[in-house]
Parts: structure tokens; C-alpha cells; sequence
């Protein structure tokens, strides 16, 4: 009996920002961000206590923050992963 096929591999969470892409600081811990501020996803990292987290960097700063997803927002509606599903609704 193959042991593999007994147990269920866990789900992993998918990222719902991709590396290049451009987003928007929702806040950032009772600091005050610039609203217009755009930031890059440096890198997606695992999550940490239940939240996906992302490296991020503006280019008007040397350094790079970590932020948690829901602390995110996309800078532009069409860079989510949502556009496809988008593009779908209108279709029918």
C-alpha cells in the first residue's frame, strides 16, 4: 500500500500579489505612509501567524519592508489576479 495516497497534502495558501508588482500600503502600524506611496513586491515570503506576508520596497527608499497581505491593496485594479475572473463576468 503506498503511504503517500493516506494522507492529504496540506493546502497552501497562494499569494495574492505577484514579485514586480506595484501596490499601495493600506497602513502601516500607527506610522503614517504617504497614501500615494506605490511600493514593489520584492518577494513573497510564507506566512507568519496566518497571514501571507510579502517583501516590499519603494523606490524612494534605501530599505525594503515586510508587510502582511491584508495591509495591501493593488495600486491599479488590472494588477490583481482578479482580472481574469473580471474579464470573465463581462463576457457573459
Amino acid at each position: 500500500m503506498n503511504m503517500h495516497r493516506r494522507y492529504k497534502t496540506p493546502d497552501i495558501p497562494s499569494h495574492r500579489f505577484a514579485v514586480g508588482q506595484k501596490v499601495r500600503m493600506k497602513g502601516w502600524g500607527g506610522n503614517k505612509v504617504k497614501s500615494t506611496a506605490t511600493f514593489e513586491i520584492m518577494a513573497t515570503l510564507p506566512a507568519a501567524g496566518g497571514a501571507l506576508q510579502y517583501r516590499v520596497r519603494d523606490n524612494d527608499e534605501k530599505h525594503e519592508r515586510i508587510a502582511t497581505e491584508d495591509n495591501l491593496e493593488a495600486a491599479d485594479m488590472w494588477s490583481t489576479k482578479e482580472r481574469s475572473s473580471f474579464d470573465r463576468k463581462e463576457e457573459s
